[in-house]
């Protein structure tokens, strides 16, 4: 156990050496997305960050839910502003970020950050200089986007250095999340993908279906899927949802809490080998395309 610990601790120290080298490297960017609404995308990613933060990561979610927001519900804080009130009021990036539990913080972003793509020039590169201050912010910014397959979605999806999908074993949601790497895999077939498996009934639930799907994704689409892990079905979650706790902060000894560790440091495992990616190539890639 101590040498598992140890190995794990080692992990965290390499990022943040990496980054103390070679500052050019910039946040990991993650869209995280899932083919159809009701798959608990947002929980997992609150929980997610709060993980991830837990083990001395900066951790900064952007909501690019638009029009349903709903980090802030999950989170129980609820912010005073928005990625639209820089771009109306000529603010600073730092004005609109929200602490929220567990070291995790997060922007409240709903139609800002779609906005992006209808602003005049003059207002786009006032806008971009403020965001690119966020890369000085965080180690890892999480993009929590609506569900299904939308153009701006897509978009963001296809900018993000990794994109992590979730979604569960019940066939409508496994033939979404099809669906929805389909079209990732028609336009950018360099995404480095990652796939979580929620509300599995059992661990061998789990396991089957995380293969299964990845092996017809790789048979069908050609894209190589990286398994991140899974999360049981738990009454917990609509519990911690309803008392706007998430539950690796009210629970952190129980099941779901070591899923998502799990989860966590399965990601931080897999870190991109690529160098010169930062929040600004991200947003370069996600205004032109």
């Amino acid at each position: 156990m101590n040498d598992q610990a140890s190995a794990l601790r080692q992990i965290v120290n390499n990022i943040k050496q990496q980054r103390a080298r070679a500052p050019d490297s910039g946040a990991r960017v993650v869209t995280v997305t899932s083919g159809k609404g009701g798959v608990g995308k947002t929980s997992f990613t609150v929980n997610f960050a709060i993980a991830l933060a837990k083990k001395g990561l900066r951790v900064l979610i952007i909501d690019a839910d638009f029009g349903l927001s709903n980090v802030d519900v999950v989170i129980g804080v609820t912010p005073e502003r928005d990625l639209t009130w820089i771009i109306n009021n000529n603010g600073e990036i730092r004005d609109v970020i929200t602490e929220g539990p567990g070291g995790v913080r997060f922007i409240s972003g709903g139609s800002g950050v779609y906005d992006l793509l209808n602003l005049s020039p003059n207002q786009i590169s006032s806008l971009i200089n403020k965001l690119f201050k966020i890369e000085d912010l965080a180690d890892i910014i999480l993009f929590d986007t609506g569900a299904g397959i939308s153009g701006n979605i897509l978009r963001l999806i296809e900018a993000s250095h990794e994109v992590i999908v979730v979604t569960t074993p019940e066939p409508t949601s496994i033939m979404d999340a099809y669906a929805l790497l389909k079209s990732i895999g028609a336009s950018n077939k360099t995404a480095r993908l990652r796939l979580v498996m929620n509300k599995a009934d059992s661990v061998e639930d789990a396991e089957r279906a995380l293969a299964t799907f990845s092996g017809v994704v790789l048979q069908y689409l050609k894209i190589r899927l990286e398994t991140l892990g899974y999360i049981l079905n738990d009454s917990l979650v609509g519990k911690s949802v309803r008392a706007q706790v998430p539950f690796v902060i009210s629970n952190p000894r129980s099941v779901l809490s070591r899923n998502i560790d799990g989860i966590a440091w399965r990601f931080l495992d897999l870190t991109p080998s690529e160098t010169g990616l930062t929040f600004k190539s991200f947003l370069n890639r996600f205004l032109q395309r």
